[in-house]
């Protein structure tokens, strides 16, 4: 475990001599607008740290937010509660620096943040800044808004010495940039209470979990192969997860458009019992994004035994074809038709869901917290 690791050799922490980590990341757990999975990777990495190191994570603020211990770890909101997301998010990643500057660490750890990914914080310190890579949103990000995000990205990324990639795939797109950088391969992972039990199915639905994003989710993409599928598919779709207004007014308008009002439902952000409940009762989880990195609701649906229905995109090779089905990027049609398919294979299912169950039991906290700490130690 990670206190037997770290009071253990060379790397190990001397009681009474702390070291001081700070995790940046404008997603927080508690945030209104996403409290998306990253928020939760950081949380759950830096409770775990909390136990031998002296953590503190700095976000973004939101309406209601405060400064706060939560778990051991402390939190430190940053910005204005009421520019909204997006102008949050430029905000945030501008006060950035002047943190880094002004505060006492040991080792800074960014994830980066879109619309630019990185903040550039390893030119203004000496001291170790590990970017950690939850998602690397340059290339979209200058598609989508048509500005050079993905040249910025590359800037930044060739500044700094240390990153943490969630997957292979995410390894070799930061090292075309920067070679010379070191890199731990360290991916998301869950509670072993929730990767080793077993959960009684009740399958009544098809199920999207996540942010209400149209344009990476492919919320869109969803809607449409749903839809494709006529009357082959008699499972309601349930889309559950918080957004903005923005994209919460466009998934209303394209389900009413689309005659899908009956058959598709927005159940709203799910978490604890709730968001348990809507596993427990999905035949398949379906994650139609244009681009991700290693999203958690692939692993929760794995442990609650839900096959996976996705486009074979580059950055989830990572998701084995036992456990998922991949449909070439963005074929609707054939979305529809996978959809339709496994739902009236309950054979199928079965197996898959067996395979997940399996597939999943190797990404557990505690033990990805210890290669945290091995990997911070060394700086």
């Amino acid at each position: 475990m990670l206190n037997n690791l770290q009071k253990s050799g060379d790397n190990g922490i001397l009681s009474g001599n702390r070291k001081r980590i700070i995790f940046s990341n404008y997603d927080d757990i508690k945030n209104p607008y996403y409290g998306g999975g990253g928020s939760v990777a950081v949380h759950e990495i830096a409770k775990r740290l909390s136990w031998d190191f002296s953590v503190n994570v700095i976000t973004g603020s939101y309406p209601g937010a405060k400064n706060e211990t939560v778990d051991g770890v402390e939190y430190r909101r940053v910005g204005f509660s009421r520019t909204g997301p997006k102008m949050s998010q430029l905000i945030f990643q501008a006060l950035l620096p002047f943190y880094v500057i002004s505060k006492k660490f040991d080792v800074w750890v960014e994830s980066f943040t879109p619309p630019f990914s990185t903040a550039f914080l390893q030119l203004f310190t000496r001291k170790p800044v590990v970017g950690l890579t939850h998602l690397l949103a340059g290339k979209s990000m200058a598609k989508k808004y048509r500005l050079p995000f993905d040249k910025i990205e590359n800037l930044g990324l060739k500044s700094y010495k240390y990153a943490i990639a969630l997957t292979p795939q995410v390894e070799m797109a930061i090292r075309k940039v920067n070679p010379s950088i070191r890199i731990s391969v360290i991916p998301n992972g869950l509670n072993k209470s929730l990767t080793r039990a077993e959960f009684p199915k009740q399958p009544e639905h098809i199920l999207f979990l996540g942010r209400v994003d149209v344009e990476q989710k492919g919320l869109d993409l969803l809607l449409e192969a749903y839809r494709s599928a006529g009357d082959r598919l008699k499972d309601e779709l349930l889309i559950a997860g918080s957004g903005n207004k923005a994209d919460l007014d466009l998934i209303v308008g394209r389900i009413a458009d689309l005659g899908l009002s009956r058959q598709v439902t927005l159940a709203g952000r799910a978490s604890g019992k709730y968001k348990e409940d809507l596993y427990k009762r999905a035949k398949f989880f379906v994650l139609p994004s244009r681009y991700e990195t290693f999203p958690l609701t692939i692993l929760e649906a794995f442990a609650f035994g839900c096959p996976v229905i996705m486009f074979d995109i580059e950055n989830l090779k990572w998701v084995p074809p036992e456990c998922a089905v991949k449909i070439p990027p963005f074929d609707v049609q054939k979305f529809g038709r996978a959809m339709a398919d496994l739902a009236e294979d309950s054979v199928r299912l079965r197996v898959m869901a067996g395979a997940a169950k399996k597939f999943v039991r190797q990404f557990e906290w505690d033990s990805l917290a210890e290669l945290y700490a091995k990997f911070l130690n060394a700086l």
